[in-house]
């Protein structure tokens, strides 16, 4: 057992939604079993049919948490009510079917600690999959505002955030699909800036299943944010160019995305 009223330095914040239940084991082992022990792990249990109470109480680890309102709201209302359970000064993001590194909250937060003038920091990812050649992904360096709208981004679900940053440009914008997009826009957009480290700690799980979501029916939402915010960040015809790409890979059989991507990545 760990001690509650030790130091929160990170709160782990996961958003939990019907999540296969030996996968959410995995997910919540991985993060108790980091080097940087000053933590909480807030789960947001959002309606889930898995038993997510049950099976955090398996661990017996007091800084576990598990918060929930009883109903499904969808992804973007669970992280935002999370924001508002959470009492670390800094929020760190797992997703519930990933795994990472038990160096991922130590290479993070050290670097974020050192470097006071970025509000996020993100490790790279390895993509995993039971059919993919195992992409890694993420591009080490500052992500200015071009790079971003060019689809160079902090990786969500391996990154580490301020919550001062985040509270202050308003936390996450209610869009089912890249509302990690719309929340880099915002940041960058209060003067906030963004940063990728070359470690890879986080492995990232897209079947391909998964890439069905990323069809043209399914990104509206996509289009809208980067339609909504790349005037504002001054984008060229370079970066207007992304939105054309992004209706063309949703035009796309899964099989031309895969390949294409594995083309524009490195392999682990």
């Amino acid at each position: 057992m760990t001690n509650p009223e030790a130091s929160i330095l990170i709160s782990v914040l996961m958003a939990e939604y019907n999540t296969p239940p030996d996968r959410l084991r995995a997910s919540i082992a991985s993060i108790l079993a980091q080097t940087e022990r000053r933590f909480e792990f807030v789960i947001v249990d959002d309606g889930s049919a898995t038993d997510v109470r049950s099976i955090a109480a398996e661990f017996a680890d007091d800084r576990v948490r598990v918060v929930g309102y009883g109903e499904n709201r969808g992804f973007v209302a669970a992280l935002n009510y999370g924001i508002d359970e959470v009492r670390g000064e800094y929020i760190a993001r797992m997703d519930t079917d990933d795994v990472v590194s038990t160096d991922y909250l130590s290479s993070v937060y050290g670097w974020i600690r050192e470097h006071q003038e970025y509000a996020v920091v993100s490790a790279r990812a390895r993509e995993v999959s039971s059919d993919g050649p195992g992409l890694v992904l993420g591009r080490p360096g500052e992500m200015t505002a071009k790079l971003v709208m060019r689809g160079f981004t902090p990786i969500h679900a391996a990154s580490i955030m301020r919550k001062e940053a985040l509270l202050a440009a308003g936390g996450y914008q209610n869009y089912r699909r890249a509302e990690d997009l719309a929340l880099w826009c915002e940041m960058l957009l209060h003067g906030y800036r963004l940063f990728v480290i070359p470690d890879v700690v986080y492995e990232y799980r897209v079947e391909k299943d998964d890439f069905a979501k990323r069809s043209l029916r399914h990104r509206g939402d996509e289009i809208r944010v980067r339609l909504r915010y790349y005037p504002k960040l001054g984008a060229g015809p370079r970066e207007y160019a992304r939105i054309a790409k992004s209706i063309l890979s949703g035009l796309l059989p899964v099989s031309v995305v895969r390949a294409v991507r594995a083309r524009l990545h490195p392999s682990a």
